[in-house]
C-alpha cells in the first residue's frame, strides 16, 4: 500500500503516507473518526490520536517517531484504484482526466473524503483528491491542469483552510504557482503523483541535525511528482530539499524559504537532504 490508501484502525480511517514503508508496518495517519464520523484536522490532533493508541514507535533506520501501523492488525482497506468503490465525481474533475485512456484511467485513484464518503454517510465529500501511480499519466494530467490554468479554466485557491508549517502568507503565495491544487468551478481539487506503484523500503538515515537559514531553490528535481525534491543553495552550499508534503510542491526556481528546525538527513545512500516535513517554511516575498 503507498499514498492514498485508506485503513481502518482501532475506530479511526488512517490516511497511508507516502512509498516509503517497512515489510510489517505502514507509515498512516488517523484521518477520520469513525464513531463520530469527523475529519481529524491538524497533524498534532492525528499524532495525539496514534500516541494515545500506542502506535507512535521510534524507528531506528528513519531515526525519528512515526505513526506505525502493524499490517496484520489493519481491519479493512479502501483502495483508492477500485473504481467501483467511488462515487460519481463532479464534472469539472472530469474534465481534467477526460483524455486519459481507459489503461491511463486505471493509474488513477481517488481518496480523501469522497472515497470515505463511501463509508461513512456523514462525511460530506467536499474536496476532490486523486493520486496518480503511474509518473508518465500523471506527467500527461500535470501538462493538462498546465493548459488549463493558463486558459482560466481552473484558478489557485485563495482561502487555504489551515497552513501548518508556514505561515498564511507564504502558504498562499505557494498556490499561486501550483496547478496539482486549485478550483475548477466551485470545486476544489488536489492531484498527487506519485514515483512509486508499489511500496519501497526507505533508505535509512544514519545521523541528522537541526537546520535552520536561507535556502534558495535553484533547480526542481522533482517539483510536481512526490517526494517533492530539489537542489537549493544554502549556507552549507547546494543541498537536497525534501518534502512529502503537497503544500512543498512545485515551489518556483529562485524562491528563497528561510527555514527553522528542519531535520538534515545524512543518509546510508551518501547524500545529504533537508526535510521540510516536521519544521517551519517562511517564503521571503518580493
Amino acid at each position: 500500500m503507498i499514498e492514498g490508501y485508506i485503513v481502518k484502525y482501532s475506530g479511526y480511517l488512517w490516511i497511508v503516507k507516502g512509498c516509503e514503508h517497512f515489510d510489517d508496518y505502514l507509515i498512516a495517519y488517523p484521518r477520520y473518526d469513525i464513531t463520530n464520523q469527523l475529519k481529524i484536522k491538524s497533524t498534532s490532533e492525528a499524532l495525539s490520536i496514534a500516541r494515545n493508541l500506542g502506535v507512535i514507535k521510534y524507528n531506528e533506520c528513519l531515526k525519528l517517531e512515526v505513526p506505525m501501523l502493524r499490517k496484520s492488525e489493519i481491519e479493512y482497506v479502501l483502495d483508492p484504484f477500485n473504481r467501483e468503490l467511488w462515487p460519481r465525481l463532479p464534472r469539472e474533475v472530469e474534465l481534467i482526466i477526460e483524455d486519459l485512456s481507459s489503461s491511463e484511467l486505471r493509474e488513477v485513484g481517488l481518496t480523501g473524503s469522497y472515497l470515505v464518503s463511501v463509508f461513512l454517510k456523514n462525511i460530506k465529500p467536499r474536496d476532490v483528491d486523486l493520486v496518480i501511480k503511474d509518473v508518465n499519466v500523471g506527467l500527461k494530467v500535470y501538462n493538462k491542469l498546465r493548459e488549463m490554468r493558463e486558459r482560466g479554466i481552473t484558478k489557485p485557491l485563495e482561502k487555504p483552510g489551515e497552513f501548518e508549517g508556514t505561515d498564511l502568507e507564504t502558504r498562499i503565495a505557494l498556490l499561486k504557482s501550483r496547478v496539482l491544487e486549485g478550483v475548477i468551478g466551485d470545486v476544489i481539487y488536489s492531484i498527487r503523483i506519485l514515483s512509486c506503484r508499489e511500496s519501497v523500503k526507505p533508505i535509512c538515515v544514519e545521523s541528522f541535525e537541526y537546520f535552520s537559514g536561507e535556502l534558495v531553490i535553484v533547480e526542481g528535481v522533482s517539483s510536481f511528482v512526490m517526494p517533492y525534491t530539489y537542489i537549493a543553495e544554502s549556507k552549507i552550499g547546494k543541498v537536497l530539499v525534501r518534502s512529502l508534503r503537497m503544500r512543498f510542491s512545485e515551489i518556483p526556481v529562485g524562491s528563497r524559504l528561510i527555514v527553522s528546525n528542519c531535520r538534515l538527513e545524512r543518509h546510508a545512500d551518501h547524500k545529504i537532504r533537508i526535510s521540510l516535513d516536521e519544521c517551519t517554511v517562511k517564503l521571503l516575498l518580493e
